[in-house]
């Protein structure tokens, strides 16, 4: 590599493609921020791709990756996606793609972005990767449609934004995956030691699992509810939720004392748990590894990461069939419990956008942990195969982030091809870069 950010191929000196990325800073401790860290690993290894990041959740700390990253909360609106801040540079900054990994509703800015900075000839095609975990509003997947390429993460996003929008792109799906080098059965003995310093005298107990923040779509005080008459039949058993006690949700403490259970021997969590900042993976891996089971009451996901993480654990999961799910857990890998099915099991969470919600059906989520607990055996024949699957088919590196070249590589051949076309707008009707 030389000093103008070149890759040399034989004799021929060929300029690396620049991207442009606003999204999760792969620095920080969120799922999207999962997601950005493993595409942009794969890419920068191609040696052809140079990253630009503007970073959401980044606050300017130092950080070892090779990229630069801005951060966007930092900003006089103190909006903390940055939006106007980051459509400006989106308008100001050379690249070649301009990659966007973000929730529908918050890239307002998206069209607007498109159309000024096109009007002004800029060259450039972009690619927008997003989450649906439920019905999505017509205005959102025009968000999306801004950009050239729409990227779903599952089938269930796909036919969710062709429903809101029958117009819309046809989005292409690629689902996330898991980093295998970062989630990996652990040594027994390794195991063994770890849980009984973790759990010390709980260490014996029948162990279920809730890794979920503790906010209103995860529901977790239906996970408690559901442990209150698991514990009816197995008394020697504990609920370990790995997140605060109080956050965005409830405040988990008194939600388990209103049940009449203790933080310290029935229904237990993390110490010096920061919802930002998480523990360090590879003490996240070892839970995964020290947990009987796994389980989500969520009312929905765009993907999620526990259920793939234990699976690349063995750890048998419990997952709500709802949403994405519904793909990729079966009977041969996994435990799906009811959800939503009929009028009493939907809801509408304040602050969500409107968007209706299944719920999980408690009385089967408590049948489901019994099967776990009763049938040790065919609980593990189904995390053998739930194991198989994502360690050969949904490897971050080896499975998933080919396809992303391949995407990228397509976008940025585009770019041969004559410039998109713009419309003829009158400057009155377009939006400067200030205005953003």
């Amino acid at each position: 590599m030389n000093k103008n950010n070149n890759v040399v191929m034989g004799n021929v000196s060929q300029k690396k493609i620049k991207i442009l990325a606003y999204c999760d800073a792969p620095s920080t401790a969120t799922g999207f921020a999962t997601v950005s860290r493993n595409i942009f690993e794969g890419l920068y290894r191609t040696g052809r791709y140079d990253i630009d990041i503007l970073g959401i959740n980044y606050w300017g700390d130092p950080h070892g990756f090779p990229y630069r990253i801005w951060p966007t909360g930092t900003n006089e609106l103190k909006d903390p996606y940055g939006r106007k801040k980051s459509a400006n540079m989106m308008v100001g900054m050379d690249y070649d793609i301009l990659f966007i990994l973000q929730d529908s509703f918050i890239i307002d800015f998206a069209p607007d972005v498109h159309t000024y900075a096109r009007s002004k000839g800029k060259n450039f095609r972009s690619i927008c990767y997003y989450p649906i975990d439920g019905a999505p509003k017509e205005q959102w997947i025009n968000n999306v449609n801004a950009c050239d390429h729409v990227v779903a993460y599952s089938q269930f996003g796909k036919n969710e934004t062709l429903k809101a929008l029958p117009t819309s792109k046809e989005p292409l799906v690629i689902p996330h995956g898991v980093n295998t080098k970062e989630f990996f059965i652990a040594p027994e003995k390794d195991v063994r030691e770890f849980r009984a310093q973790y759990f010390g005298s709980l260490a014996d107990k029948f162990i279920f699992t809730n890794l979920n923040r503790n906010q209103q779509r995860k529901d977790i005080p239906r996970t408690i509810a559901a442990f209150v008459e698991f514990r009816k039949h197995v008394k020697d058993s504990v609920l370990y939720l790995h997140m605060a006690a109080q956050d965005q949700g409830w405040n988990l403490m008194e939600v388990i004392k209103s049940y009449g259970l203790s933080s310290k021997t029935d229904v237990i969590f993390p110490e010096n748990f920061g919802p930002n900042q998480g523990y360090p993976r590879q003490i996240v891996n070892m839970i995964y590894n020290i947990s009987d089971c796994v389980l989500s009451t969520s009312l929905g996901e765009g993907f999620g990461f526990s259920w793939i993480e234990s699976m690349a654990t063995r750890t048998p999961v419990i997952m709500p069939d709802n949403t994405m799910f519904s793909e990729f857990i079966t009977e041969d890998n996994g435990y799906l419990v009811k959800s939503g099915g009929n009028s009493s099991l939907y809801t509408i969470l304040p602050h969500d956008n409107e968007v209706i919600r299944p719920i999980v059906d408690v009385d089967d989520l408590v049948a489901k942990m019994l099967d776990v607990y009763n049938n040790k055996a065919e609980a593990k024949r189904r995390a053998e195969n739930a194991y198989n699957m994502v360690t050969t088919k949904m490897d971050w590196q080896n499975n998933i982030v080919p396809m992303w070249i391949k995407l990228f590589d397509k976008a940025y051949e585009e770019l041969k091809s004559p410039a998109v076309s713009v419309p003829n707008v009158e400057d009155t009707n377009i939006i400067e870069a200030e205005t953003f």
